[in-house]
Order: structure tokens, then C-alpha cells, then sequence
């Protein structure tokens, strides 16, 4: 065989190729591990070794970059593992009710314990690769948090109702103080949970903060809104780009078009639901003018019901492809999640989840969250082209869990 060998310059990844594989006008290959590409010598084979503007000149003419010659050994050393959870609800029943009884009983001051047994037992039940998660955290540390998070809770909710000026200063300094919660919430979670005795870990950076989550959003009112979806971008970058699991930092290639793309689609399908709408009440009128005592009882009361459910289903819509563009967006290393939820799916479980909780009081709560979260982390999975063991831990001090419990009172969601 007629071979050359081609080595990726960006990870040392290095393949013997038949000659005759390859197209005759090729210069250029992505890399089947990290997912680069680079121009190669079509003489030795190295990876961008010749001068730039003969690369330049070569590209022009040369077709798209392909991916290494595919090998019985790279199909099957690529696999995709999936995110597993085995919890169920009569375990997280017995938990779920001791926390609510003990908060309700210590005006919830046992929140902060309350907190850390239910992420341990679902950051103990979710596995990936054979191996579960934990989570670290000190309950006495999110007490301090949760302290100064209720005295401004109270605080802001006594200004709300006999000082208008206290209240608004009060928003102020909240809104200023967001993008801080935000970093501060995502430092210490990530430094609190682990996989395989490796530590999460994040990179503060305020000053892309408050531009993803205070100016950018400040923004919304005098751009009418065109903004949002470049907003929601900045902020899920973010949030991705600065994790770390050990010594090995995430990356984020989504782009900003695709986030305007999900948001375009959803106004389309405002604009479907609402066609629909006339057209079904267009349909309705003569059997409505027909009996018009009946058809002032009814409407009232129908209207309001199909708006909610149409805006909800949009949320849902814009949640659950966001979500996806999220994690599909997202690698670490060489490896890159998969998420794969459906609008339908997700739109059934809220539905049934909401009514089953309703019919109950209450009590299904832990069902409906066990359900939930089988559903999601289903449909996450990892595609990987080696082995999940190969990430160095880092030495991560302690943090704070001020920003985490205010921002959790004040109800801050800064998840994906």
C-alpha cells in the first residue's frame, strides 16, 4: 500500500493513509479527535508545514476539508455513552418529605441541608461512563449564604410595602449585583461537584458577566427586542466556556446565528397559532352568533385558557431547542455532548407532571421531579473518540456560597 502519513499539529494524532483515498485535490483534513483542521503536505504528510501562501493559494482551489479516512479502529474506539439516572420516586420520597417537614418546622433555616441532600442523591444516582457524580458541599456554608440572602429577602419585601424608594434602590442594587450572584452560584457549585474524584471547577470573569447579564439585557427595549437571542448566546458561552473539569477546560462553538434561527422559527409558530386561532373562530362564528347566551359564557372562560397554553407551549418550544443547541454546542477535549430532547415529550411530561402534582396536593412532587430528570439526563449523552479517564484533577480551594443561597432566594436561574 501506497501510504502517507498525515499528523494533526493541534494533538499529535497521526493515521497512515492510502494514497488512493485520498481525493487528488485535497490539502486539507479535519482532525478526527479534536475536530480541527489543517492543511498538509501532500509530500511528508506533516501538518500545516508549508508556507502560508501556498496554503492560501491551495485552498482556494482545493475542495472542502474532509475528515481522516475513516478506520475499522476509529469506529471502534468512537462510541457515544449516555447519561444514566436510577433514582426513583419512593427514595427521593422519604427525602423530599423529611426537607419539607424540617424547613416548614425551622422557618427554613434547615434549607441549606435540605439542599445538599437532594443534589446528593441525584448527583449520586446520575452516571456516566459506569461512574456516578458528587456533590461536596457544606450545609454550614450555605447557611452563611442563605442568612444574608433572607435578611435582603425580607428586607426588599418590607421596603416593597411601605418605602417605595427603599424598593427601588433595593432593584437597583440587585440587578448591579446579578452578574456577580450568577458567577459566584456557578463557582461554587462547580467547585463542589465531582466525577471520578476529579473536581469541576470555573473561571470568574466579571467583566463578560456583567456584559452577558446586565448591559446586553439593558439593551432589549431600544433594539425592540432583536437583541435577545444574541443576549441569550453571550450568556450561555459564558456559562460553557468557563468550566473546567480538572485541568481540562470546555469549549463552546455554537454560534449566534443559531440561536436567532430558534427564535425566528418560535415567532413563525406565534404567527401559525395565531392564524389557526382566527380561522378556527372564523369557523365558529355563525354557530356562536347562532347562540349568542351560550357563546358569552363560554369565551370568557375558554380564552384565557388557550392563551396560557399557547405561550407556555412556546417557552417549552424555545427551552427545549435552546437546550439542545446548548449541549450540542458544548466539547470538552475531544468530546462532545449530545442532547437530543423533544418539545413533545417534554410538553407531555409538564402537562401530566402538573396535573398528577395538582390531583395529589402535592405529594407527587418527588415523582414528577424523579420523572423529570430520568427524561433529561436520557437524552445527554457524551460522544467520545477515547477513554473518559484520561483528565488530571487541580488543586481548587474553597468558595464562598454567598452568591449561590441569595441567588436561590431571590430566584436566580442560572442553569443551562
Amino acid at each position: 500500500m501506497n501510504g502517507l502519513s498525515i499528523t494533526c499539529p493541534q494533538c499529535g494524532f497521526s493515521r497512515t493513509v492510502d494514497m488512493q483515498r485520498i481525493p487528488a485535490r485535497a490539502v486539507r483534513a479535519v482532525c478526527p479527535r479534536c475536530r480541527q483542521g489543517f492543511s498538509f503536505d501532500r509530500d511528508n504528510g506533516s501538518g500545516d508545514q508549508a508556507p502560508k501562501a501556498a496554503a492560501s493559494s491551495a485552498e482556494a482551489v482545493s475542495p472542502p476539508p474532509a475528515p481522516f479516512p475513516a478506520s475499522p479502529l476509529e469506529n471502534s474506539s468512537r462510541r457515544r455513552i449516555p447519561f444514566v439516572f436510577r433514582g426513583n420516586a419512593r427514595e427521593y420520597f422519604g427525602i423530599w418529605i423529611v426537607n419539607t417537614l424540617l424547613k416548614i418546622v425551622s422557618l427554613g433555616l434547615y434549607s441549606p441541608w435540605a439542599k445538599v441532600r437532594k443534589r446528593k442523591y441525584f448527583y449520586g444516582n446520575t452516571l456516566l461512563d459506569d461512574a456516578h457524580f458528587d456533590y461536596l458541599a457544606d450545609p454550614l456554608a450555605l447557611l452563611k449564604g442563605w442568612l444574608i440572602g433572607a435578611g435582603l429577602f425580607i428586607l426588599y419585601s418590607v421596603g416593597t410595602r411601605f418605602s417605595p424608594v427603599l424598593s427601588g434602590a433595593l432593584g437597583i442594587f440587585f440587578f448591579l449585583a446579578l452578574p456577580w450572584l450568577v458567577v459566584r452560584s456557578r463557582l461554587f457549585n462547580n467547585r463542589n461537584s465531582s466525577h471520578r474524584n476529579i473536581r469541576f471547577n470555573f473561571t470568574p470573569s466579571y467583566r463578560e458577566a456583567y456584559t452577558a447579564f446586565a448591559w446586553l439585557p439593558v439593551l432589549t427595549p431600544f433594539t425592540l427586542g432583536a437583541i435577545v437571542p444574541y443576549t441569550v448566546y453571550r450568556q450561555k458561552r459564558f456559562l460553557m466556556e468557563h468550566n473546567f473539569f480538572g485541568l481540562t477546560p470546555f469549549a463552546f462553538d455554537a454560534r449566534a446565528g443559531d440561536f436567532y434561527l430558534v427564535f425566528v422559527r418560535a415567532f413563525g409558530l406565534l404567527l401559525l397559532l395565531g392564524g389557526l386561532s382566527f380561522a378556527a373562530a372564523s369557523a365558529l362564528l355563525p354557530i356562536l352568533n347562532s347562540q349568542v347566551a351560550t357563546a358569552a359564557a363560554v369565551l370568557p372562560a375558554f380564552l384565557p385558557f388557550l392563551l396560557v397554553a399557547g405561550y407556555l407551549f412556546l417557552g417549552l418550544y424555545v427551552y427545549v431547542r435552546l437546550t439542545n443547541l446548548t449541549w450540542n454546542g458544548t466539547r470538552i477535549s475531544s468530546h462532545r455532548f449530545v442532547s437530543s430532547l423533544r418539545v413533545r415529550d417534554m410538553a407531555w411530561l409538564f402537562a401530566s407532571n402538573a396535573l398528577a402534582v395538582a390531583l395529589s396536593a402535592g405529594l407527587l412532587v418527588p415523582w414528577a421531579t424523579v420523572r423529570l430528570a430520568r427524561y433529561r439526563l436520557g437524552h445527554l449523552a457524551i460522544e467520545t473518540c477515547g477513554e473518559l479517564d484520561l483528565f488530571r484533577a487541580d488543586n481548587i480551594g474553597e468558595v464562598g456560597a454567598a452568591g449561590e443561597e441569595i441567588g436561590d432566594i431571590f430566584g436566580v436561574d442560572i442553569g443551562i
